[in-house]
């Protein structure tokens, strides 16, 4: 029986691998102050609808009624978000954070096509100053 199990054990595929930081921001971790907020990190999966942070926070705004206004506001630079059932808004941002900052990716154009649709994402969940915000893998290139 033993040897059955450890034969099981050797077949069993592993489990895909959770969502780690890329390396680009752990490079931008320059400080201590810095590591120790990226440590707080967690790999995340959440289910949501996804919103315009700015008239959702701004206004309430969301769902079909909002679809076309919240897809224009996000194609245009205003952050998405996702909204889970209980209430919970994550801002999505691509998690490659120097790709991010140079503007070669993006998930805008992703994102306000899929306004207020359930989306189910995962990524790399931080909660720092009271926000709450989900790093999503994006290819390079996509804007």
């Amino acid at each position: 029986m033993f040897v059955f199990a450890c034969l099981l054990l050797l077949q069993t595929p592993e489990p895909p691998a959770a969502p780690v930081w890329s390396a680009t921001t752990l490079e931008a971790a320059a400080t201590e102050a810095n590591r120790r907020v990226l440590a707080d990190g967690r790999p995340l999966t959440l289910t949501g609808e996804v919103v315009d942070v700015s008239c959702y926070t701004q206004l309430g705004k969301r769902g079909e009624g909002h679809k076309a206004c919240g897809a224009m506001c996000v194609a245009c630079g205003s952050p998405a978000g996702l909204l889970t059932a209980d209430g919970t808004l994550y801002i999505l941002m691509p998690e490659p954070h120097h790709p991010r900052r140079d503007g070669q990716v993006s998930l805008a154009k992703y994102l306000s096509e899929h306004m207020a649709q359930t989306l189910t994402l995962s990524g790399m969940a931080s909660t720092h100053g009271g926000i709450h915000t989900l790093f999503i893998p994006a290819p390079m290139g996509q804007k």
